[in-house]
Protein backbone atom coordinates (compact mmCIF):
# COMPACT_ATOMS: atom_id res chain seq x y z
CA UNK A 1 0.00 0.00 0.00
CA UNK A 2 1.04 3.16 -0.36
CA UNK A 3 -0.51 6.21 1.07
CA UNK A 4 -0.17 8.36 -2.00
CA UNK A 5 -2.33 5.88 -3.83
CA UNK A 6 -5.43 7.15 -1.39
CA UNK A 7 -8.07 9.21 -3.05
CA UNK A 8 -7.74 12.77 -2.80
CA UNK A 9 -9.90 15.72 -1.51
CA UNK A 10 -11.60 15.91 -4.80
CA UNK A 11 -12.21 12.86 -5.16
CA UNK A 12 -15.84 11.11 -5.69
CA UNK A 13 -15.14 8.01 -4.00
CA UNK A 14 -13.63 8.62 -0.41
CA UNK A 15 -12.30 4.91 0.81
CA UNK A 16 -14.35 2.73 3.76
CA UNK A 17 -12.41 3.24 6.69
CA UNK A 18 -12.89 -0.50 7.23
CA UNK A 19 -10.70 -1.50 3.44
CA UNK A 20 -8.08 1.46 4.68
CA UNK A 21 -7.46 -0.24 7.71
CA UNK A 22 -7.27 -3.65 6.39
CA UNK A 23 -4.55 -2.12 3.68
CA UNK A 24 -2.65 -1.25 6.97
CA UNK A 25 -2.77 -4.40 8.57
CA UNK A 26 -1.55 -6.25 5.32
CA UNK A 27 1.17 -3.53 5.08
CA UNK A 28 2.45 -2.65 8.24
CA UNK A 29 6.05 -1.79 8.23
CA UNK A 30 5.42 0.37 5.27
CA UNK A 31 2.74 2.32 6.52
CA UNK A 32 4.03 2.73 10.19
CA UNK A 33 7.69 2.42 9.66
CA UNK A 34 8.36 3.65 5.67
CA UNK A 35 5.79 6.14 6.13
CA UNK A 36 7.01 7.10 9.93
CA UNK A 37 5.94 11.42 9.62
CA UNK A 38 8.99 13.22 11.22
CA UNK A 39 7.27 16.54 10.74
CA UNK A 40 4.54 15.44 13.34
CA UNK A 41 7.48 13.34 15.77
CA UNK A 42 9.32 17.15 15.60
CA UNK A 43 6.18 19.05 16.35
CA UNK A 44 5.42 16.65 18.99
CA UNK A 45 8.72 17.06 20.49
CA UNK A 46 8.13 21.02 20.56
CA UNK A 47 5.00 20.70 22.15
CA UNK A 48 5.02 17.71 24.18
CA UNK A 49 7.96 17.96 25.89
CA UNK A 50 7.49 21.46 27.61
CA UNK A 51 4.41 19.88 29.19
CA UNK A 52 6.29 17.52 31.79
CA UNK A 53 9.28 19.46 32.18
CA UNK A 54 7.03 22.01 33.02
CA UNK A 55 4.49 20.12 35.89
CA UNK A 56 8.19 18.44 36.95
CA UNK A 57 9.98 21.50 37.30
CA UNK A 58 9.51 22.36 41.44
CA UNK A 59 11.38 18.82 41.87
CA UNK A 60 14.53 20.14 40.69
CA UNK A 61 16.48 20.38 37.15
CA UNK A 62 17.44 16.55 36.98
CA UNK A 63 13.91 15.33 36.94
CA UNK A 64 12.19 17.79 34.38
CA UNK A 65 15.21 17.30 32.23
CA UNK A 66 14.74 13.41 32.94
CA UNK A 67 11.02 13.69 32.41
CA UNK A 68 11.75 16.28 29.21
CA UNK A 69 13.66 13.82 27.74
CA UNK A 70 11.53 10.46 27.97
CA UNK A 71 8.57 12.97 26.75
CA UNK A 72 10.59 13.76 23.77
CA UNK A 73 11.63 10.26 22.42
CA UNK A 74 8.60 8.63 23.31
CA UNK A 75 6.50 11.66 21.68
CA UNK A 76 8.37 11.41 18.70
CA UNK A 77 8.35 8.25 17.76
CA UNK A 78 4.63 7.66 18.65
CA UNK A 79 3.63 10.79 16.92
CA UNK A 80 5.12 10.09 13.44
CA UNK A 81 3.70 6.73 13.58
CA UNK A 82 -0.12 8.46 14.61
CA UNK A 83 0.47 11.21 11.58
CA UNK A 84 0.85 8.03 9.39
CA UNK A 85 -1.73 6.36 10.29
CA UNK A 86 -3.82 10.46 10.16
CA UNK A 87 -2.34 10.61 6.70
CA UNK A 88 -3.64 6.96 5.73
CA UNK A 89 -7.55 7.51 6.75
CA UNK A 90 -7.83 11.33 6.82
CA UNK A 91 -10.22 11.33 4.05
CA UNK A 92 -12.25 7.45 4.94
CA UNK A 93 -15.77 7.15 5.69
CA UNK A 94 -17.93 7.27 7.65
CA UNK A 95 -15.72 10.54 9.20
CA UNK A 96 -17.42 9.75 12.83
CA UNK A 97 -15.77 6.27 12.73
CA UNK A 98 -12.32 8.24 11.75
CA UNK A 99 -13.09 10.93 14.40
CA UNK A 100 -12.99 8.38 17.19
CA UNK A 101 -10.31 6.68 16.13
CA UNK A 102 -8.50 9.77 15.67
CA UNK A 103 -9.55 11.76 18.80
CA UNK A 104 -10.96 9.03 21.43
CA UNK A 105 -9.22 5.63 20.85
CA UNK A 106 -5.82 6.03 20.06
CA UNK A 107 -5.35 8.94 22.35
CA UNK A 108 -6.26 7.00 25.02
CA UNK A 109 -3.79 4.14 23.90
CA UNK A 110 -0.79 6.35 23.30
CA UNK A 111 -1.59 8.04 26.75
CA UNK A 112 -1.64 4.88 28.37
CA UNK A 113 1.53 3.80 27.07
CA UNK A 114 2.93 7.49 27.80
CA UNK A 115 1.93 7.23 31.63
CA UNK A 116 3.60 3.57 31.90
CA UNK A 117 6.87 4.70 30.49
CA UNK A 118 6.60 8.09 32.73
CA UNK A 119 5.64 5.31 35.89
CA UNK A 120 9.02 3.30 34.88
CA UNK A 121 11.13 6.59 34.65
CA UNK A 122 9.96 7.83 38.02
CA UNK A 123 8.38 11.41 36.46
CA UNK A 124 7.69 13.10 39.12
CA UNK A 125 3.79 15.03 39.64
CA UNK A 126 2.93 12.53 37.07
CA UNK A 127 -1.13 13.29 36.81
CA UNK A 128 -0.84 16.69 36.25
CA UNK A 129 1.89 15.82 33.25
CA UNK A 130 -1.10 12.93 32.15
CA UNK A 131 -3.53 15.25 31.76
CA UNK A 132 -1.88 18.24 30.45
CA UNK A 133 0.18 15.61 27.74
CA UNK A 134 -3.70 14.04 27.33
CA UNK A 135 -5.30 17.65 26.10
CA UNK A 136 -2.33 18.54 23.93
CA UNK A 137 -2.45 15.07 21.99
CA UNK A 138 -6.76 15.27 21.32
CA UNK A 139 -6.01 18.89 20.23
CA UNK A 140 -2.89 18.60 18.14
CA UNK A 141 -4.72 15.11 16.91
CA UNK A 142 -7.46 17.23 16.14
CA UNK A 143 -5.26 19.91 14.17
CA UNK A 144 -3.33 17.04 12.04
CA UNK A 145 -6.55 16.03 11.15
CA UNK A 146 -7.74 19.30 10.05
CA UNK A 147 -4.45 20.20 8.14
CA UNK A 148 -3.72 16.63 6.36
CA UNK A 149 -6.80 16.68 5.15
CA UNK A 150 -5.88 20.28 3.48
CA UNK A 151 -2.56 19.02 2.12
CA UNK A 152 0.03 20.00 5.18
CA UNK A 153 1.54 17.87 7.54
CA UNK A 154 1.86 15.09 4.46
CA UNK A 155 4.82 12.74 4.08
CA UNK A 156 5.35 11.18 0.25
CA UNK A 157 5.18 12.26 -3.23
CA UNK A 158 2.01 14.98 -2.48
CA UNK A 159 4.31 16.70 0.69
CA UNK A 160 5.60 19.80 0.92
CA UNK A 161 8.59 20.97 2.70
CA UNK A 162 8.28 21.71 6.23
CA UNK A 163 8.89 25.29 5.57
CA UNK A 164 5.99 25.74 3.50
CA UNK A 165 4.09 23.42 5.83
CA UNK A 166 4.90 25.93 8.70
CA UNK A 167 4.54 29.04 6.65
CA UNK A 168 0.65 28.04 6.29
CA UNK A 169 0.13 27.77 10.32
CA UNK A 170 -1.31 30.95 10.72
CA UNK A 171 -4.19 30.62 8.13
CA UNK A 172 -4.39 26.64 8.92
CA UNK A 173 -4.71 27.43 13.23
CA UNK A 174 -7.49 30.42 11.88
CA UNK A 175 -9.62 27.96 9.82
CA UNK A 176 -9.37 24.98 12.67
CA UNK A 177 -10.35 27.19 15.48
CA UNK A 178 -13.50 28.85 13.65
CA UNK A 179 -14.23 25.36 12.65
CA UNK A 180 -16.76 24.20 15.32
CA UNK A 181 -18.41 27.45 14.99
CA UNK A 182 -18.66 27.40 11.40
CA UNK A 183 -20.05 23.37 11.73
CA UNK A 184 -22.52 24.90 14.62
CA UNK A 185 -23.93 27.53 12.11
CA UNK A 186 -24.24 25.10 9.14
CA UNK A 187 -25.96 22.62 11.32
CA UNK A 188 -28.41 25.86 12.38
CA UNK A 189 -29.24 26.71 8.91
CA UNK A 190 -29.05 23.28 7.08
CA UNK A 191 -29.46 21.21 10.03
CA UNK A 192 -27.34 18.36 11.02
CA UNK A 193 -28.81 15.49 8.53
CA UNK A 194 -26.94 17.94 5.49
CA UNK A 195 -23.62 17.75 7.82
CA UNK A 196 -23.89 14.11 7.90
CA UNK A 197 -24.65 14.04 4.70
CA UNK A 198 -21.58 15.46 3.06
Amino acid sequence: MRQNSLPSAGSNAPPQVRAVLRELARHPVHAFVGCWNWKAGALSIILRAPVYILTTLKYGWQAASLAGFVEAVFSAGIAGVYAAFTQAVRYAEPQFVVASLLLVFLPGVALGFDALLHYVARTPNLHAGVMASLVVSVVSSAFNWYSMRRGTLLMGPRSRSFGADLAAFPILIGGFLAEPFVWLWRAAKFGYASLVEE
